[in-house]
């Protein structure tokens, strides 16, 4: 498993609105299975203000003080990092630099780190998906707080990504910039003749990289025969600095990803206000929703539409179908798959119901059928499901996944009664207001019969068991666990299936998950077991998900220049 080491600079992180970018970024690299350290500066022009502000009180550049107020920019954009990253359902953890014992030597405004306490950020990454940590700062020896120069989150990621190599990690050091690439030539300047370099060698990029890459921190990485990638947020490729010089030649999409998107309720609503976050890459086309008129306050209220009947056009890259029930969602997915369009869907209803039919259409055209958003919301369980089914043959899987139950498990253990409970849940968003399929199996058994068709393609299970959430069926045993339990287990008699409450032993993996959080074990045939773990219900990471597969199938979707 290869840890990433991901920096953030002002650049990128323009003010807090560009927070949720970020957190889409970060949310990428661990669905995708990787452990992420993620390395912050202050938000744009927030370090000159806080420099401007020392130095009228006093000589900033001769006060112990200064380094104190200057990285209170770093700590506010990486503490506030780590509290969106935990919101959209990502495992975080938020460390200092003096919790990870980044020391350095030299001025306190320009100092060089020398040591590392690796062990603190190793033994965080058994436990979480990201490390959230700010940069530009460090301490002495004896406690002081420096600085490391202006730019000094490149080198506070440069020297983290090398401590952990040291330490025996696979390491990837990326440095998020607001270019895609480094040029031969200033892009902004001549744009039409500017080349993008796929890869530099040290001496060049020395040279060239310089001031996109702190020159401190591109010395170190030379030193320390370290690579370096170079890249912009959602993209699929980057300029590699430490390795043979070569332009890159293999044309990118430059226009905006067109997308057409049912449902602007909760979810959909949430997804549209991210969508217009990335406006800069995306673009909402249409937006299939009952009854416009109701929602003519909405500033997409232009794009609003009922006519279902003609939505399925080929002028836009992706659908994103957050609808409810099987119809028309169904229809629609396998229209949009037919003319080649790629689709995302969070409604698990209706691609459990039609899943031989849009694999079918999206493998005639070759259009990309996603739909993690279906199972898990945050919990990037398809992806871990898809990874391992590469490689190994599943034995069984088990999981907690569905939010909306967890929630109310936890509610009623915790004292509430049982309509409490679930009256929290929907004032939190995390149920529907008709919750029946949250609490008699439907939810969960559409969800594991789309991971079963992953992990046990073709194979119609032989046993099936569901069981319902009552009032009466919560009783909680002293000493243990409570959870509703899908599981799909290939035996000597064939594939059993369950869907269930379980009582369980508390340090049982599956009891870990708490409120809307959603787990799951999948157990390989060679004895191994792999965990994931991420926020299960709300707005935030389903709609996380859904924007993740939009970006994937910008990437991955060979769309139209």
């Amino acid at each position: 498993m290869t840890t990433l080491v991901v920096k953030f600079g002002g650049s990128v992180l323009v003010s807090e609105a560009a927070l949720q970018r970020a957190v889409s970024e970060l949310y990428r690299y661990v669905r995708d299975a990787h452990k992420v350290i993620a390395v912050v500066s202050a938000f744009k022009g927030e370090t000159d203000q806080l420099l401007r502000q020392a130095v009228s009180y006093t000589q900033a550049s001769s006060s112990s003080a200064t380094p104190h107020l200057i990285g209170t920019g770093e700590v506010k954009a990486s503490s506030l990092l780590a509290m969106a990253c935990e919101r959209s359902g990502i495992v975080t953890r938020y460390r200092s630099a003096s919790e990870i014992g980044l020391i350095a030597e030299g001025d306190h405004f320009s100092a060089n780190p020398v040591s590392l306490k690796t062990e603190v950020l190793t033994e965080d990454l058994k436990t979480v998906d990201l490390v959230v940590v700010p940069g530009y700062q460090a301490e002495t020896a004896a406690g002081q707080p420096v600085l490391l120069g202006r730019g000094g989150s490149d080198l506070s990621a440069v020297f983290i990504g090398k401590s952990l190599k040291d330490a025996g990690h696979d390491v990837r050091v990326r440095l998020t910039k607001d270019v895609d690439a480094v040029y031969d030539t200033d892009p902004a300047a001549y744009p039409d003749t500017a080349k993008p370099y796929a890869s530099l060698n040290w001496d060049e990029a020395e040279k060239i990289a310089f001031p996109i890459v702190q020159a401190k921190a591109m010395r170190y990485a030379h030193e320390n025969d370290l690579i370096v990638e170079v890249a912009a947020l959602a993209k699929g490729y980057e300029t590699v600095l430490g390795t043979e010089t070569k332009l890159r030649n293999k044309p990118v999409l430059k226009r905006k990803i067109r997308v057409a998107v049912m449902g602007a309720g909760g979810v959909g609503a949430m997804f549209l206000q991210r969508a217009q976050e990335w406006s800069d890459l995306i673009e909402v086309d249409r937006i299939l929703v009952r009854d416009p008129a109701k929602r003519r306050d909405h500033p997409l209220s232009a794009k609003f539409t009922a006519d279902a009947r003609s939505f399925a056009r080929a002028d836009v890259d992706v659908f994103v179908d957050i609808g409810t029930g099987v119809s028309p969602s169904a229809e629609l997915l396998e229209d949009f798959l037919k003319l080649g369009v790629g689709v995302t869907s969070a409604n698990k209803q209706a691609v459990a119901a039609a899943q031989d039919k849009l694999k079918a259409a999206s493998k005639a055209s070759g259009a990309l059928l996603t739909y993690s958003a279906s199972v898990g919301g945050g919990a990037p369980i398809i992806e871990a499901l898809l990874r391992a089914v590469k490689s190994h043959k599943i034995k069984s899987i088990a999981g907690v996944v569905n939010g909306t139950s967890n929630f109310v498990i936890d509610q009623v253990e915790a004292g509430k009664t049982f309509d409490a409970a679930m009256d929290e849940a929907r004032r939190l968003g995390f149920a529907e207001p008709d919750s029946t399929a949250d609490l008699d199996g439907t939810d969960v058994g559409a969800k594991l019969k789309l991971l079963r068709e992953i992990a046990f393609p073709g194979i119609t299970p032989n046993h099936v068991e569901v069981g319902a959430i009552t009032e009466e069926s919560l009783v909680i045993p002293e000493g243990k666990g409570l959870r509703y339990v899908a599981r799909a287990i290939m035996t000597d008699k064939g594939l059993e299936v369950s869907m269930k409450l379980e009582v369980l032993p508390l340090d049982n993996y599956l009891v870990g998950a708490k409120g809307e959080q959603n787990r799951a074990i999948i157990e390989l045939d060679n004895g191994e077991f792999w965990y994931v773990t991420g926020k299960g219900a709300g707005a935030w990471p389903t709609s996380e998900a859904l924007l993740a597969d939009v970006l994937l199938i910008a990437r991955d979707g060979n769309l139209k220049a």
